[in-house]
């Protein structure tokens, strides 16, 4: 899923129509700047109200936090409803929203929220801990219908409880008793409990510092759950839900959101009405905006060509996107089962070559495993990694020639598994060429079609191959678990390359299944190799205020305002 996902969000962003470069490169700077002094990529046309119209590429079709996989969709799900925590959308940091605090056992696997007495739903009703109970019962209920239930599975019983539905959702089909599949549906997530209705108490499997952070995705927030959507998608009319905007309108034309009535922040919303715009393309939309019609374009598949024509604005925004192409190795196969040899193939890439040249600078190279380490409270600025895979050749020679493969003698050629396409491939030609120009190793890359791929991935028959994962939330340990994640444990060939002594390397398939919980043991162990993240593109009006950027592409419209005092310069 993770593969399926990253492959379809990565074209869905840099794509584009002919047309689009067309209308970009007969706009000169010059015309454009005729209506602003060239600041800003078109008109700016202050608006007298609190109403702001976003083209997000596309028109939210899912309104179920459940069911929510991407944007636009997760930008709506964000705004209609409200978890334990959402995140500052400037630094990324978990803060209070239905719990006004929280607290952990000292070995970080109790998590307790104390939930705001004024918290309610669209309804009126209290919003209380048991509908986070019923919410995430149902999330898991919903199983692969639902794309990141795995986000729950750090959470005492999350597993079990899947399976336990899955055995009764099986017997039902075989014609067990409707009173059979009633007691399963009555089951109850072990780790998470009610204290009252203002308590909620979660205990995990694994201790995690940062669960405030990870219950901020929408996955975790709450709907009102009713025998109606146990196990269906909650629908736009009459939608019942718990954030700082509420649903009015969703037809093929145009979602729209207010400001809802009974959200326990309503005195700090500043945003009266909220229009998703429909827009046919990337040049549609870039016209609206233009013209002054919409006041924020996320989302849309700019190509490279188009990117450089939009950078001198300030209205422009490019941001680091916490979506992450890499390489994994097959540890269970001699010579990867050695760390010098996989750090020597990692230091040797020229990431910021393949990023420029093969990626059209539309990516950002990629040190590590992991776009940000952690963000200063208060402040703007992320915290430099201390670690990192800066290229390093000297070094890369000598860790080969210590593991006993001095000039690339006696290495075995390295199998490359890809799934067919076009840039991919030059990805790992590039790839290839630093190992072969500077350890003396070739390679031969087996590029497959998805499903044969697929089938390759889970025998194991690869040294490296090459993946992609959309990382959900600031929550390290979550990132990990999916970047390092095996669909099966892999089987080492019946021609296992002999370690250098001469004996056969013992498989370690432990150690593709292992399960970083920082990132500084995931470089330590370096179980895959970063190569780039990708970049996400807007513009915003200048005097859209609180519309931030960051990393994972998840802007907080609540805390946005429309400064309909603001002067162009």
């Amino acid at each position: 899923m993770t593969f399926t996902i990253t492959s379809k969000l990565y074209r869905w962003r840099v794509r584009t129509s002919g047309a689009l470069l067309v209308v970009l490169s007969l706009l000169s700077p010059a015309c454009w700047s005729s209506r602003n002094n060239g600041l800003y990529y078109g008109r700016v046309v202050i608006p007298r109200e609190q109403e702001f119209r976003w083209s997000d590429g596309g028109l939210p079709q899912v309104f179920d936090p459940a069911f929510a996989a991407a944007p636009p969709d997760t930008d709506v799900v964000r705004a209609l409803f409200e978890g334990l925590t959402d995140y500052d959308s400037r630094t990324l940091q978990p803060m209070p929203a239905v719990a006004e605090r929280w607290e952990s056992s000292d070995d970080g696997r109790v998590w307790t929220f104390y939930l705001r007495r004024d918290a309610r739903w669209s309804t009126g009703e209290p919003v209380t801990a048991g509908d986070f109970v019923r919410s995430w019962e149902r999330t898991l209920r919903l199983g692969d219908l639902a794309p990141h239930t795995e986000l729950l599975n750090n959470i005492v019983g999350a597993r079990s409880y899947v399976g336990s539905v899955k055995t009764a959702q099986a017997s039902a089909a075989a014609a067990v008793t409707a009173r059979n599949e009633e007691r399963a549906n009555e089951t109850h997530l072990a780790g998470v409990t009610e204290v009252n209705a203002n308590v909620l108490r979660v205990k995990l499997q694994e201790p995690n510092a940062d669960f405030p952070a990870l219950v901020a995705h929408p996955v975790f927030r709450p709907v009102k759950v009713t025998d109606e959507n146990q196990r269906a998608r909650l629908s736009a009319p009459n939608l019942i839900s718990n954030g700082a905007f509420s649903l009015t309108k969703a037809d093929p034309e145009q979602v729209q959101l207010q400001r809802a009535e009974n959200y326990w922040g309503k005195a700090e919303v500043s945003l009266q009405r909220v229009d998703f715009v429909k827009t046919q393309d990337a040049e549609d939309a870039l016209a609206s905006y233009q013209a002054g019609n919409i006041d924020a374009v996320t989302n849309a598949p700019f190509e490279p060509l188009a990117l450089k024509l939009l950078a001198p604005y300030a209205d422009y925004r490019r941001t680091t996107y916490a979506a992450l192409t890499y390489y994994t190795f097959n540890t269970a196969r001699a010579p990867f089962d050695d760390v010098r040899v996989r750090e020597a193939l990692a230091i040797v890439i020229d990431r910021e070559r393949i990023s420029e040249e093969e990626m059209k600078g539309a990516t950002e190279p990629a040190n590590s495993f992991l776009p940000l380490k952690s963000i200063q409270q208060g402040s703007d600025s992320v915290v430099p990694k201390s670690a990192s895979l800066d290229k390093d050749h000297e070094r890369a020679r000598r860790l080969l020639a210590e593991a006993g493969y001095e000039n690339g003698n006696g290495f075995p050629m390295i199998r490359l598994l890809i799934n067919r396409n076009d840039q991919q491939r030059q990805v790992a030609e590039a790839v290839a060429a630093s190992w072969r120009s500077v350890l003396g190793i070739e390679t031969q890359i087996i590029s497959k079609p998805w499903e044969e791929y697929e089938v390759m991935v889970r025998s194991g028959e690869y040294d490296l191959v090459r993946r992609g994962a959309v990382m959900q939330t600031t929550d390290e340990a979550s990132n990990l678990r999916m970047l390092f994640a095996q669909p099966q444990e892999p089987t080492p060939s019946p021609a296992a390359t002999a370690s250098p002594s001469g004996s056969q390397a013992k498989p370690t398939p432990e150690k593709n299944q292992k399960s970083f919980e920082t990132e500084a043991e995931a470089m330590r162990q370096l179980a895959g190799i970063p190569i780039y993240f990708a970049s996400s593109y807007s513009l915003v009006k200048p005097y859209v205020i609180g519309f931030e950027s960051n990393v994972l592409d998840a802007p907080s419209l609540k805390n946005v305002r429309i400064d309909t005092n603001f002067k162009t310069k």
